[in-house]
């Protein structure tokens, strides 16, 4: 859609909420994007996401998560879409960032109404039109039964093994990584609802027009580089972004920075 088809609000709070789902903002002016974390995460997650780009960056917090309200009976895409979808309605954004999880809550949105945002960009996809069955979930279970057991030890080993090894001996990782595992083990673990996926059939991304950044990184069995890339050819108009193993967050961030914000620069 275009900037015209919505209301662009002025003087966003720094921190809002629409109905049970938080957000903060950085930023002012367009366009106005918004972003949305992966499992687990949190407005904070899709920070360094956000740090270098134009405009305002929106950055939610889906339910039953970082200071949304609870999701008692679990998640699914559909209601993870409606978040997304509430949060870019009422700050006017015209773009989106979809992080993991937030990828998929994308998707579904275009799935229904491809022509919503006017960029778009998903960051390490985890899944298209397909539940995963692999070890990655097994991962996942793993990692939710320790937040549930409030096991901050347990929890910092699992989220450090996702980090390259050439990276964890580097000064502050393991202090950094310790203070996620602390935030996550202070509310339970969102948990599915139901197997789901985001798109009954990825031909609907037919009908998405809007250029799309697609960013994968090697050597990560949650968000496999073989599904951006299946991504990135699914959709019309879109640009790959392959970085090397723990790119996005830990061995090039400021490249994936600075193709982010300058692919959203596009919509300014």
């Amino acid at each position: 859609m275009t900037l015209a088809a919505v209301a662009v609000p002025t003087g966003l709070p720094e921190n809002g909420r629409v109905g049970q789902v938080a957000f903060s903002t950085i930023g002012r002016g367009l366009p106005v994007t918004v972003f949305a974390h992966g499992l687990g995460g949190s407005a904070t997650e899709t920070r360094p996401l956000a740090s270098r780009g134009p405009g305002t960056r929106v950055l939610l917090s889906f339910r039953g998560h970082g200071d949304s309200g609870p999701l008692p009976l679990g998640w699914d895409y559909d209601l993870l879409a409606d978040d997304l979808r509430a949060v870019a309605d009422a700050t006017g954004a015209s773009c989106a960032v979809g992080l993991s999880l937030g990828a998929g809550a994308l998707l579904r949105v275009l799935s229904v109404d491809p022509a919503r945002f006017d960029r778009v960009a998903f960051v390490l996809p985890a899944a298209i039109d397909a539940t995963r069955t692999d070890g990655a979930t097994l991962a996942l279970q793993a990692l939710g039964d320790a937040i549930d057991a409030s096991d901050v030890d347990a929890v910092t080993a699992l989220l450090m093994a996702d980090v390259p090894a050439a990276v964890r001996e580097r000064r502050g990782v393991r202090p950094l990584v310790r203070r996620r595992a602390e935030q996550l083990s202070r509310r339970s673990a969102p948990r599915p609802m139901r197997d789901d996926r985001p798109l009954p059939d990825r031909a609907v991304l037919d009908h998405v027009a809007a250029p799309a950044l697609v960013v994968g990184q090697a050597a990560d069995p949650l968000h496999r580089l073989d599904v951006a890339r299946e991504l990135c050819a699914a959709l019309p108009s879109a640009e790959l972004l392959a970085l090397p193993e723990g790119g996005v967050f830990w061995t090039a961030t400021r490249e994936m920075q600075q193709r982010l914000g300058e692919h959203l620069s596009g919509a300014a």
